[in-house]
């Protein structure tokens, strides 16, 4: 299986297992590595802005002399809930879901980081 074919196919299992409805695996610099969207068509703006969002909270965090966030949250007045954790120094995973808060979000990615990161390791 392509590491394409591998990465999505965890975030296709954080959809069937967590209903978990958008996430995308994502470099850095915000170029899409993998996917899980019903409409792709905004998949570019995405996985850029989810990069910048993480790297500026990081900007802010040591600018203070703080240690970097392991990740970001955003909660909309809708109740859609935005979460995009590090995964290591070049990637981040982002999801975003209507079924379940922050804590629930929170728990399916720190579960599945781990098998992202092993994917990721495996292709190198």
């Amino acid at each position: 299986m392509s590491l394409a074919g591998a990465l999505s196919a965890e975030l296709d299992r954080l959809s069937k297992e967590h209903g978990i409805e958008i996430s995308a695996i994502v470099s850095r610099s915000g170029v899409p590595l993998a996917w899980h969207m019903p409409d792709e068509s905004a998949l570019e703006t995405f996985a850029t802005l989810s990069a910048t969002i993480l790297g500026a909270s990081e900007v802010v965090y040591s600018g203070l002399g703080q240690q970097p966030p392991r990740r970001v949250t955003i909660e909309s007045e809708a109740g859609s809930t935005f979460v995009v954790f590090g995964l290591d120094k070049k990637t981040l995973i982002v999801a975003m879901s209507r079924n379940g808060g922050y804590s629930a979000i929170s728990q399916a990615i720190q579960e599945a980081g781990p098998r992202i990161k092993e994917v990721l390791a495996n292709a190198k």
